[in-house]
């Protein structure tokens, strides 16, 4: 009578994992989509973030200056702004992903580009006295 119930036992339970593993890889996938999807809109945001601010101190002309804080995603391999753009590099499933944003101002050659860096940092932009603006990071040595 114990054998019985004990085999009784043992398949219940392996059908409950059977069916249990297949749903937990089905969750874990979804949701690495849709953290995905987040770190793009958070590049996108960031990098749109800091073109306009680019755009407002370049109107205000050389002196001006604006203190920023962004949200960088986690996964960002490089930041930076060159060439009337502003460009946040991520890291996907897919390969390497450019959240770009374009940008009126003219980028001087004193732009720093931010990489290994995620979450909530603070960047300052400036206009310098050639009319150029700069993206630094006063956090970086």
């Amino acid at each position: 009578m114990k054998g019985q119930s004990s085999l009784e036992l043992l398949i219940t339970v392996g059908v409950v994992i059977a069916f249990t593993i297949p749903v937990l890889f089905l969750l874990l996938s979804v949701s690495s989509i849709g953290y995905e999807d987040t770190a793009k809109a958070q590049a996108d945001a960031t990098s749109r973030t800091v073109a306009d601010s680019m755009n407002s101190v370049y109107a205000q002309g050389p002196g001006a200056q604006r203190e920023v804080l962004v949200n960088i995603p986690p996964s960002t391999q490089t930041m930076y702004a060159s060439d009337g753009e502003v460009v946040v590099r991520i890291k996907t499933g897919g390969g390497s992903f450019d959240a770009a944003s374009p940008t009126i101002a003219k980028i001087g050659a004193g732009s720093m580009a931010i990489t290994g860096k995620g979450g909530l940092i603070k960047l300052v932009i400036r206009a310098n006295n050639n009319g150029e603006v700069e993206l630094i990071d006063p956090a970086a040595p």
